[in-house]
This record gives structure tokens, sequence and C-alpha cells, in this order.
């Protein structure tokens, strides 16, 4: 008897190359996908992997059950989506969602859900949007929470199976002492930070390279900024004095009462903040009240939550 988790398994193998990384994909121990690999093969007759070197590579066969494998799977995933459509929000719902996001929107989410839908159990995942994506893909979880800086990548089309929905934006505020010049203004352009010492997050982020490409006179101000992973770090070298820096109005840290935000008046100064769900499940009722919960404490953060 096929077990459908090793097709699972045998998709995630297929996808990684390796027994190692579909192992941390899945969660799983990597003598568990073994064992799941070895399961499918004796019930099929055939290996469906060979050993290559140091890694594996799959066979012929394997490639051809690969393809019909991710049939049976999505269609499997359409049989639960289609039994749960129309009934009231309930079941495990696995959302993987970025820190500020975790923090303001889902776990206001989970605590909202306990009181309205008390047959709902969401449980989350903290997870920047890319390594997510791949659970998602292979169904270990049911949704994620993604983002998008300014103008970029918002219009880029869901990848295959996936639906995107818009949750709404999450402005950026240039963060100041109270004293700074800027402090008393109603609205700062970025081009007014270029001769200022700048507090940002590390490189890998998107923030840096966004400012910069505001004003050649920003590239020098970015590429000799305090840097810092937590964000109430950021607002640590503004209360001493030492930078300004650029965050989002969503989860951002406690402001102590020497320190000011001044919104940003360029038009990109914000993050569009989207659901990524399986398209066969994103008209569910249980898809359509976590998107409802997540707008509103979206809203509450201090977001603009929209209906787009």
């Amino acid at each position: 008897m096929i077990d459908p988790v090793s097709l699972r398994v045998l998709i995630a193998v297929c996808d990684t190359g390796s027994v190692t990384r579909a192992a941390r994909l899945l969660a799983y121990s990597a003598p568990n996908v073994t064992q799941h690999l070895r399961k499918l093969e004796k019930a099929l007759g055939t290996a469906m992997v060979a050993r290559a070197g140091r890694g594996i590579v799959m066979t012929p066969a394997g490639l051809g059950v690969v393809e019909r494998a991710r049939e049976i799977v999505r269609g499997l995933d359409e049989l639960a989506a289609a039994a749960g459509a129309e009934s009231a929000p309930q079941g495990t719902f696995r959302i993987a969602a970025f820190p500020t996001a975790l923090r303001q929107m889902v776990i206001p989410a989970i605590a909202q859900a306990r009181s309205e839908y008390p047959m709902l159990d969401v449980v989350p995942t903290e997870l920047e949007p890319e390594p997510a994506l791949d659970l998602l893909r292979i169904g270990r979880i049911d949704a994620l929470l993604a983002k998008a800086l300014g103008t970029t990548q918002v219009a880029a089309p869901a990848p295959d199976g996936l639906t995107r929905i818009r949750l709404g934006v999450d402005p950026l505020d240039v963060v100041v002492p109270a004293g700074h010049r800027l402090a008393t203004r109603r609205g700062v352009h970025l081009v007014e930070l270029a001769r200022e010492r700048l507090a940002l997050t590390p490189g890998e982020d998107p923030y840096g390279a966004w400012i910069a490409s505001h004003s050649p006179d920003l590239f020098e101000a970015v590429g000799r900024a305090f840097g810092a992973v937590e964000l109430q770090s950021l607002v640590r070298y503004v209360e001493l004095g030492l930078a300004v820096t650029v965050l989002p109005r969503m989860g951002r840290p406690h402001l102590p009462p020497s320190v000011v935000s001044v919104p940003l008046d360029d038009d990109d100064a914000f993050r569009t903040i989207e659901l990524h769900v399986r398209s066969i499940a994103a008209r569910s009722r249980t898809v359509t009240a976590v998107v409802d919960m997540l707008r509103r404490h979206l809203r509450e953060g201090g977001g603009e939550a929209g209906r787009g």
C-alpha cells in the first residue's frame, strides 16, 4: 500500500536533491526520510533514487513517479479543502510569519481565534517568507505571511498552485532623537537623511539597498551605518543620540520619551503585507476568517488594512 506521506517525502527529495535537505524541509530526521523512500520502493517494486558519489539522484522510474505523485498529493489537498470549504473555521491552521508579523498579527490572531472560533487552532512558526515557501508548496504549512518593501516585487505573479491575498500596507517612519532637527516635522523625505548617521538591520535585509536607491548621496550614509538585528537595538542607537533609523510601523518596539517617529513622505515608504495560501483553500471559510483577523491586527498595529 502506498503511503501519501511517502509520496510527499519523494517529492521533497526530488525538489531538494538531498535526503538531508529534504529532512530539514519536512522537519523529519534523515533516517525517517530514508525509511519512507525504502517503504515506497518496496510498494512499487523499483528504486526511486540511486547513489551518485556522496549524493543521490532520481532514477528514471523515480522521476516518473514524482510527476504522478504531485497530481495525487494535489488531489488529496483538494479533497481536504472541498470537505472544509463550507464548514465553520476549524481544525489546525499552520502559518509561518516573519518576526514583526508574528508579534503584531499572528499572536493576537491566535488569541482572537480562541475566543471567536473555538474549533480553530492557529499554529505559528517564526520563519522568513523564502524558506517558508517550500514548506507551503509541499503542504507542511497552510499559509505564510510575506512582505515586499516599497513597490518592488508586489506585482509578481504567485507561484503555481498558490494564491496571494493582499492584507494591506505597513508604513515606514524615520525615528530620531526628540531634539533632532527633523523631530517636529510632519513628514520627511529619505534624501534628507543623507548627512545623518544611520542605524539599520544587516545587509541581507532590503532596507539599506532600498534607502540607497533614492539618492547617490544616501549610498555613503548606508555604507557607514551602525548595524543591529533587533529593532530595539536600532532604537537604542537613536535614544543615545548616535544615529537615526527607519522602521516599519507595525511591530515597532516601544519608543522611549526621548525618541520620536516622523512619517516618511516618499511614495514607496511602506511594506506590502500578503498572505500566501494554496489556491485550493483560498476561498475556504477558515482562510477567510484568518484573513479578517490578520487585517484587523495589521490595522491595530499601525498598518493600513485593505481589501484588495
